[in-house]
């Protein structure tokens, strides 16, 4: 006997996945009086192979219909120890976004329609580091990020925010390009800068600069993926009285505090203050944050120093001429 489950949706992020999972009509009681009432619920999602795309769910289900954006080809799918395995006949892209609209059933036959949306794996990836930044901006040196490939690889799929991979106020998703050791990429986080020559220019869709007092720089290998690297300042000092520990906001605090859980940043005491970060006192639009060019990389300030005034280098090596208060 077919049975149902009650009529539900589930929003879920897992990674760079967003579902929704909802049922049919419920039938008449009699019938539903001995089915099965237990939802299926996702629980993660990844991407495991350049043809393959799985889904762990809390009991064993089925694909019944499956339909990408981008088209490709369903292969084959299986339930294997807990995931259900969808293999593709076309590679999946690195770093292409693809999305799946799918019919799941269980083993007592219910149904429910699922949206996910997820990236091609880049096994191909380069290091990198952030490597200067300008948050003070100008008309004519508006806000930018330069990120430096410490080896080859594929850009398809890393992400850079402004901010953290929870709590940011713009991003962009990088294409699918080859990059060798040593290059360049200037993303431009206000318009107005002209196209740098001889790097990789990439603009932010939508964006309207970096934070000017504090804030954070975040890439992940894909969308809420693991983290690569990122950078914080700050300009405020720790206040033992404040519930925000002398951040201007919650939202800088939240920055600072998942950026420290990633790993991704190095703290003096036993929790994130503001004077963990970068101080930006005497940085402006051509006073950029450099990275020392012998690539260190300690997550904590001693990496970083403010060049001299015009000595700002998008796309260039860093200028080694500091700047003197």
């Amino acid at each position: 006997m077919r049975v149902a489950t009650v009529t539900r949706a589930i929003a879920v992020m897992s990674g760079a996945i967003s579902l929704v999972v909802g049922c049919g009509g419920a039938p008449q009681w009699p019938q539903m009086y001995n089915g099965d009432w237990d939802p299926m619920v996702l629980e993660r999602v990844a991407v495991t192979a350049a043809h393959r795309v799985s889904f762990a769910f809390n009991k064993p289900v089925f694909i019944n219909e499956a339909r990408f954006d981008p088209p490709v080809t369903l292969a084959e799918s299986y339930w294997e120890e807990g995931i259900l395995h969808l293999v593709t006949e076309e590679l999946l892209e690195a770093g292409e976004e693809y999305w799946l609209d799918a019919i799941i059933r269980d083993d007592a036959g219910n149904l429910a329609s699922m949206l996910v949306n997820f990236y091609g794996l880049n096994e191909n990836m380069p290091e990198l580091l952030i490597n200067e930044f300008v948050a003070r901006g100008s008309g004519n040196n508006p806000d930018f990020v330069e990120l430096r490939m410490m080896s080859s690889g594929n850009l398809g799929g890393i992400t850079v925010y402004n901010g953290s991979p929870s709590q940011w106020t713009s991003r962009v998703v990088l294409p699918t390009e080859e990059v060798a050791a040593g290059d360049l990429i200037v993303i431009h986080f206000r318009e107005g800068r002209r196209e740098i020559p001889g790097v990789l220019n990439i603009h932010v869709p939508d964006g309207t600069g970096l934070p000017t007092t504090s804030g954070g720089i975040t890439v992940t290998a894909f969308p809420d993926g693991p983290l690569l690297n990122a950078v914080l300042w700050s300009d405020r000092t720790y206040d033992p009285a404040s519930d925000r520990r002398g951040f201007g906001t919650a939202a800088q605090l939240r920055i600072f505090e998942e950026v420290v859980a990633l790993g991704g940043w190095s703290v003096r005491g036993d929790y994130v203050v503001p004077d963990d970060g970068i101080d930006p006192d005497g940085h402006t639009a051509t006073r950029s944050i450099n990275r020392y060019n012998d690539g260190r990389n300690t997550d904590s300030p001693a990496d970083w120093y403010i060049v001299a005034t015009s000595e700002a280098s998008p796309g260039q090596q860093n200028s080694v001429i500091l700047h003197k208060p």
